[in-house]
């Protein structure tokens, strides 16, 4: 599996880190945001995915890869400020306008499930279990998550306007034959709170450095985007972002954009 492959398995747990549950609150003053969800709150996502690629070797007239992936999420408790999570793929679907090195061994997710466990600022702290996770060699799950919080809430009181950076270092294996690792610090701008939606925007650069089976590559660009959360809830209404790469494969340059959707699918 390409780093890819890797990052779209984890972007769905990825984006949905952080639902600060404040009410009551005045939009000037400072407060202090916090995952505080009610046990037993169930949530489902739909989570889209659309990566464009500029490359002379491979032209396109539209996206190159779309994912889409509907996930399950309810709570199993909150104590202290430790918030306990179980989550199931409950579908997935792909489709790519020609064929990709490497994703052809992207496995269905669709029926699998994990525990994880975070601090109320957002951060994870590990997988407590997992069910019918697809076994892919050189692929540890767990590895995955404590290096994966790109979304974390600021550590002290914020008014709208104000502004916290976290970094977020990953390394993963990209199965039994190469490894990637990722530099990224994401600068958050707590924007506005207005009837009880909380908007948050972020951005920041990212580094990357892949090795796919002893040929080097490497990618610089960014990510921006923004979310909203529903105060009342306790929980992400939604999230959006465009990541832009460019990457160099020995004397070949390509340019990637990656969009990603993330949406709270309305009770029937």
């Amino acid at each position: 599996m390409n780093a890819r492959g890797h990052r779209v398995a984890t972007a769905v747990v990825l984006s949905l880190l952080t639902a600060p549950a404040l009410t009551g609150q005045s939009p000037q003053a400072p407060v202090l945001l916090r995952l505080v969800p009610p046990e037993g709150q169930v949530s489902r996502y739909s989570l889209s995915v659309e990566m464009e690629m500029d490359n002379p070797m491979m032209p396109s007239s539209g996206p190159l890869m779309t994912m889409l992936f509907v996930q399950t999420q309810t709570v199993l408790g909150v104590e202290d400020e430790l918030i306990r999570y179980r989550s199931t793929i409950d579908s997935t679907a792909m489709t790519m306008a020609m064929p990709m090195p490497g994703m052809d061994m992207l496995p269905d997710f669709s029926g699998s499930s994990f525990t994880t466990e975070m601090d109320t600022r957002g951060r994870m702290l590990g997988i407590v279990d997992s069910e019918g996770w697809p076994d892919v060699a050189g692929f540890d799950l767990e590895s995955v998550f404590p290096e994966s919080s790109y979304f974390v809430l600021p550590e002290e009181e914020v008014s709208p306007g104000a502004s916290w950076t976290q970094d977020a270092p990953m390394s993963l294996a990209m199965g039994p034959a190469g490894s990637v690792s990722v530099e990224v610090a994401m600068n958050h701008t707590f924007v506005s709170l207005e009837g009880g939606l909380a908007t948050i925007s972020f951005e920041g650069p990212l580094d990357m450095e892949m090795d796919m089976a002893g040929m080097g590559v490497t990618a610089s660009g960014t990510m921006t985007g923004s979310m909203v959360v529903d105060l009342a809830e306790g929980r992400f209404q939604s999230q959006s972002s465009q990541t832009a790469l460019d990457m160099d494969m020995g004397a070949m340059t390509m340019k990637m954009i990656s969009t990603t959707t993330m949406e709270l699918i309305p009770d029937p």
